[in-house]
């Protein structure tokens, strides 16, 4: 885990002004900042949510190492629609040398964003990798929500019980359920990050501040999107 690196910092509002500029962020979009995944062991630096889709970006600064770049970025193929490294003219031969074809790769020049290599979009191959991105309380009522019998109440119980009746959910009903948990998960600091960025029109440095996970309290927090998300999911 990377801890307060300015560079970092200033390589993901480059990425988020991209994303700004080509419409991609909207009050329907939700930005994770570190969004923890295979079973919370690591952290994707920045997740974009948009139309169902899950995009994971890398940050790769000056001040960071290439070591198990290769590893990682396949590991988050187990989990995101797409992925993204981003990083600058320091890195961008030997990251380009070493990564999957289905990798896109961004350099960051002058704020500006190149892309170097063209990703592509993929299917999550294993609907267990959707369980490790959910919590607990997430797994049971998805179990609740599919009529899955529980056998136990701890995480590793509870995802037990849910691998067992894996078969009776699809792809589509198991990811719309998953992406809907992180969006209400992160709804709050995504809502004010979005609501910032479209009243000055730019996204600014202070603004990744707005995506830290204390920079407000989420216990509790949902959007109010269960019951319709119960709807399209029975439509599925």
């Amino acid at each position: 885990m990377k801890i307060n690196n300015p560079f970092e910092k200033k390589l993901k509002r480059s990425v988020l002004e991209h994303l700004y500029k080509k419409g991609t962020l909207d009050e329907k979009t939700i930005i994770i900042n570190e969004l923890t995944i295979d079973s919370f062991s690591r952290r994707a630096d920045l997740v974009v949510i948009k139309n169902g889709k899950m995009i994971a970006y890398e940050i790769k600064s000056d001040a960071d190492s290439l070591n198990r770049l290769s590893g990682q970025m396949d590991k988050y193929l187990d989990y995101f629609d797409k992925v993204v490294v981003v990083t600058t003219s320091k890195h961008t031969p030997n990251i380009l040398n070493s990564i999957n074809e289905k990798i896109e790769v961004w350099e960051i020049a002058d704020d500006k964003v190149i892309l170097k290599k063209r990703g592509k979009l993929q299917r999550v191959e294993s609907k267990e990798k959707y369980l490790d991105l959910l919590k607990v309380h997430e797994m049971k009522k998805m179990a609740h929500l599919f009529q899955i019998k529980l056998e136990g109440k701890n995480k590793q119980e509870v995802r037990k019980s849910i691998i067992k009746g894996l078969g009776g959910i699809s792809f589509e009903k198991l990811k719309a359920f998953t992406i809907n948990a992180i969006s209400n998960r992160y709804a709050l600091t995504s809502n004010l990050f979005i609501e910032n960025i479209l009243l000055r029109k730019k996204v600014i440095l202070s603004d990744i501040d707005l995506l830290s996970p204390y920079s407000a309290q989420r216990t509790n927090i949902y959007i109010g999107h269960e019951e319709s998300i119960l709807g399209q999911l029975m439509k599925l």
